[in-house]
């Protein structure tokens, strides 16, 4: 009887024994942890990296990169350092005004020349590196500043716009067409470009006059003050001079209305004290740049250049504020007065006779300024045909695009 009891005992102590073994082994069998059991230094360290791959959606700073390290020495050589520049380019028009701004990889046009005068600039801003555009400033609605800014428009469909004053309706047209948005501006707006610091100084308000009215604009970058004056004159020419006689002196100074008398006063003058001036002219029949503006500058001890006797006029802004200068034509600064002072030389060709050229027929547009070969792109919105001497008594000049006879 006792033994047939042990017997019992050790048949259900076998059985309490495989039941807790299969217990544990199926829990284990699973591959699972509860919330609360401790994680695998392994398996966490996935959960991690799992994470830290996935894209932020906001964050431009927090791009994946399949090579970190190449990504780094790619960015430390070569297109960042030139990126850290600044190039500013009065480019040669002939009468007119057309002035590219980059820094880093943002880009400016101020003004967009006269009629004919898309080609000059699109050859500059493709030797700046100029691709496209973030801003066009236009200073007031005249011809020769606003002639070839729709074709640069459509050519580089700039983000945004800044005008003072009613647009002109084809410049409008063609900012619309690339979805540019047009904003009013006045004096105290101001925006970075880069590392330039832009300043809107004038116009306060409208008075009608378009000259008075330009958008002026003062530049800041590595320490040196450049000012784009449009064809500012009279009392805001003067609001101008009080403003940057705050500051120090001028760098640089982008002559108004092209060297006219009616602008860039001595007592304007004074106020900036420009160390260098730029003069946006070509060839003309007003006798700019006049002896009165010439002789001004002179007096004031300002060292002169124009886009007729230098070609267009590149300057190079290094972070340290080095500036590297470089001209198309000659390095000699202006002595003289008017349209062709300094020898400069016509974009046009020339050849033939002078009086079969003079009877040649050539053709101009309804509101340019330039006469054009039968060809020329820039014909596209109206042509009126007429003798070349008949053009040129009219005052019209060369187109810088077909280059017709001069």
């Amino acid at each position: 009887m006792t033994r047939l009891r042990i017997r019992r005992g050790l048949l259900w102590l076998g059985l309490l024994s495989a039941f807790i073994v299969f217990a544990v082994g199926c829990g284990d069998g699973t591959g699972t942890t509860t919330a609360d059991s401790p994680q695998p230094a392994s398996s966490k360290a996935a959960t991690t990296k799992a994470k830290s791959n996935k894209k932020p959606s906001a964050s431009p700073l927090a791009k994946p990169s399949a090579n970190p390290s190449a990504k780094s020495s790619v960015e430390s050589i070569g297109p960042a350092a030139k990126g850290k520049q600044t190039t500013i380019v009065f480019v040669d028009v002939g009468q007119g005004d057309a002035i590219l701004v980059r820094s880093g990889s943002h880009e400016m046009l101020v003004d967009g020349g006269p009629g004919g005068s898309a080609g000059a600039v699109e050859a500059a801003a493709r030797k700046a590196g100029i691709k496209d555009l973030d801003l066009v400033v236009i200073s007031h609605m005249h011809a020769d500043h606003i002639g070839a800014t729709d074709d640069l428009v459509y050519a580089y469909s700039p983000e945004r716009a800044l005008i003072a004053g009613s647009c002109d309706s084809s410049v409008k047209s063609a900012f619309n067409a690339v979805g540019a948005k047009v904003r009013q501006t006045r004096r105290g707006d101001g925006f970075t470009l880069g590392k330039v610091k832009v300043r809107v100084v004038s116009p306060k308000s409208i008075s009608g006059d378009a000259n008075q009215d330009s958008v002026v604009l003062l530049l800041e970058v590595a320490g040196k003050r450049i000012l784009l004056t449009g064809d500012v004159t009279g009392p805001n020419e003067a609001a101008v001079g009080s403003i940057c006689s705050r500051g120090p002196p001028l760098y640089l100074l982008k002559v108004a209305h092209h060297g006219s008398r009616h602008s860039t006063s001595s007592g304007f003058l004074s106020e900036i004290d420009p160390r260098f001036a730029v003069i946006c002219v070509g060839q003309n029949s007003y006798g700019h740049p006049t002896p009165d503006t010439i002789g001004r500058l002179k007096a004031q001890g300002t060292r002169i250049y124009s886009t007729h006797k230098n070609g267009t006029i590149t300057l190079t802004i290094s972070p340290s504020g080095a500036v590297k200068w470089q001209f198309d034509k000659s390095s000699k600064p202006v002595t003289g007065a008017g349209g062709s002072s300094g020898g400069g030389t016509s974009n046009a060709t020339s050849g033939g006779s002078s009086k079969s050229k003079g009877n040649s027929t050539v053709y101009v547009t309804r509101t340019g300024e330039c006469y054009h070969r039968s060809g020329c792109r820039c014909l596209s919105q109206s042509k009126t045909s007429m003798r070349l001497k008949d053009a040129k008594s009219q005052g019209y000049r060369p187109c810088s695009v077909c280059k017709p006879p001069n």
